[in-house]
């Protein structure tokens, strides 16, 4: 519960206890909120909805991101570890193309 916590107010933190391999792409859209936030010269709501498009972005991908890792530890259905395709064994290389 505290992850979800802290995807909502800090996302790139949230996700860099599974791995912070996907917190860089998400501190880019956190920092553009936050930075949307502090340059603007007055908080219009074009403004203000542009940040909270930018936040929101982040936010979701931080929670994505925590439940694919849930789903994965647990071994779910909905995990995608089982579900890998390997591309050299379902598309046939360039050799092996049938020509019409």
């Amino acid at each position: 519960m505290i992850r979800y916590v802290l995807a909502v107010l800090v996302p790139p933190a949230s996700v860099c206890g599974t791995g912070c391999y996907t917190a860089p792409p998400i501190a880019v859209f956190w920092l553009a909120a936050l930075s949307t936030l502090y340059l603007v010269p007055e908080w219009t709501p074009v403004w203000l909805g542009l940040a909270a498009f930018f936040w929101l972005a982040a936010t979701t991908w931080a929670v994505l991101s925590l439940r694919g890792t849930e789903a994965d530890a647990g071994q779910d259905r909905e995990s995608t570890r089982k579900r890998h395709v390997d591309p050299e064994q379902n598309y046939p290389g360039e050799d092996q193309i049938p020509h019409t």
